[in-house]
């Protein structure tokens, strides 16, 4: 399973990846430049892997959960950001969640834990599981904190974290998140 808490996580990813050079300074007195061998056949151009169809699906879920995160968290859509990675249901649903939190004056502040699960490829859709955590998360209601009080469907708490199905779809050739589903009778 992939934990994924920010894109920050990819910028280090980045930098850790630079490398760094020497520089002939000078600075040694008894160095001596060394020729650079020249390969005597020009070796084959090494492409990166293709990424797999569930790589690619499962990396626009990470990027819809970070727009839907950053939506919750100011209370408006990007959606210049939500059109590439959400199409359907999931795309009106969360249009609705916002609109509703905006109209009850909810805000959303901290961070979502997000554990994805090995994607699932139905065919003509893949899904995948997300591990959601909500413990950093503080919820207001007209400005006073509301404690976690999330029910399922059965009237028992909702646990923390819960799993999340999501299920994305090829549209105009690219994975889209499409539905989501709350497993709120499942452990993560």
């Amino acid at each position: 399973m992939r934990k994924h808490h920010s894109v920050l996580g990819g910028v280090a990813l980045a930098l850790s990846l630079t490398l760094t050079g020497c520089s002939d300074d000078g600075t040694e007195p008894d160095a001596t430049d060394t020729p650079t061998a020249t390969p005597s056949e020009t070796p084959t151009s090494a492409s990166p892997t293709p990424k797999t169809t569930e790589e690619k699906a499962a990396a626009q879920l990470q990027t819809y959960l970070e727009v839907r995160d950053v939506a919750y968290a100011k209370r408006t859509i990007d959606f210049k950001t939500l059109n590439p990675v959400a199409t359907g249901g999931e795309f009106l649903e969360l249009q609705e969640a916002v609109v509703d939190m905006t109209m009850a004056d909810v805000t959303k502040t901290g961070n979502y834990v997000h554990t994805i699960g090995e994607p699932r490829n139905r065919g003509n859709s893949i899904e995948i599981t997300d591990c959601e955590d909500r413990s950093g998360v503080t919820v207001k209601v007209k400005g006073k904190v509301r404690t976690p009080d999330y029910k399922a469907p059965d009237g028992n708490p909702l646990r923390n974290p819960a799993p999340v199905k999501y299920t994305l779809v090829k549209d105009k050739g690219t994975w889209k998140v499409s539905e989501s589903d709350l497993l709120w009778d499942q452990s993560c």
